[in-house]
């Protein structure tokens, strides 16, 4: 689409020289001079090739002809269905000016430290992989000005008396706050965007088409209302910690008030005025590993080379190095202490019931991940002529049922705290004549663990959608309560029902740890992304 006046041949947008370089004969051209007479003609759009995934119906664009070879969203292989659209002008872009080399090196630097990542994430044909995407995003400017009146409190000791003073403190405040920038595409999570920001609002450009010569783009499907609030309480919260750190202010006790009270122009004396978002295409490098039905992202920013990614364990590694780290541990503890049964009972209760938070604590987050509860460009309406968002039920019915799941906890739990308190009176007599044991005290410990863990296990099965993987890695974890709690109120004379009370609490915690590995593997991914409104999205939606 972008040929070179030379020899026709492919240009693309040269990241080193910032300039748009044949493919073939290597003329440079500067890309604000070069332009097609279509795109002379057309001020506020612009002609690009459209990709669409067939089976999750994700669109990329490119000003290139030549075929996508993989799904950025969803690591399809193949992207077959292609045509050409006419897209709206953004109004700014920042060019790339990190190599795909850069971002390679950056990942390998990045993995390096990830010592159980899948050997997979270190092969170099899947780092060539790498690919550079314009990400549309809103920018929103404000200005914050006005003669400020707020008010603070000072107290102190006159006499007998407690005298608070109250101030009204004012002052004048003239603030400007350009380049809020927040993601317009549905595709892009806001929780991945968030952590590559921020970009360099010295770095944006005015937008031209030819610099998206040997990239993909994304179109905006977002409306510009949706970040609107966030973009004014950022700025409210910016300008209320920048005014608690004036120092007459600080001495006189200034009141902050929250971000919204803030915005009230009649109680402060502020006006906080916004301009017109813009559309700018800020650069992002994307990777993508895909495994059954999830996959991982590899994200960096093109501009500044901020990196995040999605780091799933290889289980395999993780059990042979957890195997290596306990023959230390277990020498130590044989060397240099001297635990009893009682202990190492105990300590297996602690640690089952800790691996049983951990793994409920999971399985919320994955919930809200898998939701896309905390990305707003996905569950707000998009352009309803462009539209690829997917809207997940309603969070006021999972509230209420969540709410009813604890309510019905604590009535099923009561009577079991009944029989707890009537079986702890002969405890509480043997404190009182001061002859309780050190068993008795880990008996106790063990029975409020199983009552903890019993309490959990019953929470989780009511928020969360039973499984069979999910009884039996919870299952782990309450066979090591009970085995411990059970041979520690018994207290048997023989040491061999310690032993096996151990081994059967030992593989009871293990099985609840390969459950949290799980867990994190998952959490670690995210759900094949399906847009309904796409081809290919409403088949596996199906």
């Amino acid at each position: 689409m972008y040929n070179c006046p030379n020899c026709s041949g492919n240009l693309s947008f040269d990241i080193a020289s910032q300039t748009l370089m044949c493919d073939y004969c290597k003329t440079q051209l500067d890309p604000y001079e070069y332009e097609k007479t279509q795109d002379a003609e057309e001020n506020d759009v612009y002609g690009v090739q459209v990709f669409t995934c067939p089976q999750c119906g994700g669109e990329i664009m490119t000003t290139n002809v030549t075929a996508a070879g993989f799904c950025t969203y969803c690591g399809a292989s193949t992207i077959l269905d292609s045509r050409m659209r006419e897209e709206k002008r953004p109004t700014h872009i920042i060019p790339f000016s990190r190599t795909k080399e850069d971002c390679q090196k950056a990942y390998a630097s990045f993995v390096k430290r990830a010592l159980f990542a899948p050997g997979e994430f270190r092969d170099p044909e899947y780092l060539s992989r790498f690919r550079g995407i314009y990400i549309p995003y809103w920018v929103y400017t404000y200005k914050l000005n006005g003669n400020l009146r707020m008010y603070g409190t000072r107290t102190h000791r006159r006499g007998d008396y407690k005298v608070t003073d109250h101030y009204t403190l004012t002052g004048q405040v003239d603030a400007s706050y350009e380049g809020l920038h927040y993601d317009a595409s549905s595709s892009f999570d806001d929780t991945v965007a968030e952590s590559i920001a921020p970009y360099e609002r010295a770095k944006f450009q005015p937008f031209t088409p030819s610099i998206l010569c040997g990239f993909y783009a994304d179109a905006p499907d977002v409306k510009s209302h949706v970040y609107a609030k966030d973009a004014a309480d950022t700025v409210c919260d910016d300008a209320m910690d920048r005014l608690s750190g004036v120092p007459e202010y600080r001495q006189h006790g200034l009141t902050l008030p929250s971000a919204e009270q803030f915005r009230s122009v009649s109680r402060y004396g502020l006006q906080l005025k916004g301009e017109e978002p813009v559309c700018a295409y800020l650069p992002v490098w994307f990777l993508t590993y895909r495994k059954n039905d999830r996959v991982a992202y590899a994200v960096m920013n093109g501009s500044t080379g901020k990196i995040t990614a999605d780091l799933p364990v290889d289980e395999k590694k993780y059990v042979f190095g957890s195997l290596l780290l306990a023959i230390p541990i277990f020498a130590a503890l044989a060397f240099f202490f001297t635990m009893t049964g009682q202990m190492v009972l105990t300590t297996a209760s602690v640690l089952a019931l800790v691996s049983l938070v951990i793994y409920t604590i999971e399985t919320s987050a994955i919930s809200d991940k898998d939701t896309h509860a905390k990305d707003k460009g996905y569950n707000e309406p998009g352009d309803p002529g462009n539209a690829k968002t997917l809207h997940h039920p309603s969070k006021k019915k999972e509230l209420e049922k969540k709410g009813q799941s604890v309510k019905k906890s604590f009535v099923l739990a009561f009577p079991f705290i009944v029989l707890l308190i009537i079986a702890a009176i002969p405890f509480v007599e043997d404190i009182i004549e001061g002859t309780l044991s050190a068993y008795k005290i880990y008996a106790i410990l063990s029975a409020l663990l199983l009552f903890g863990d019993l309490y959990v296990m019953h929470w989780f099965a009511e928020s969360q959608t039973a499984s069979r993987h999910m009884y039996l890695h919870t299952a782990g974890s309450t066979i090591a309560v009970i085995a411990a709690a059970g041979v520690l109120l018994w207290n048997p004379p023989s040491d061999i029902w310690y032993y096996a009370g151990t081994i059967l609490a030992a593989i009871g915690v293990c099985l609840t740890f390969l459950g949290v590995i799980s867990k994190y593997n998952v959490l670690a991914t995210r759900p094949i992304p399906t847009f309904y409104d796409r081809k290919g999205g409403n088949d596996r939606a199906r």
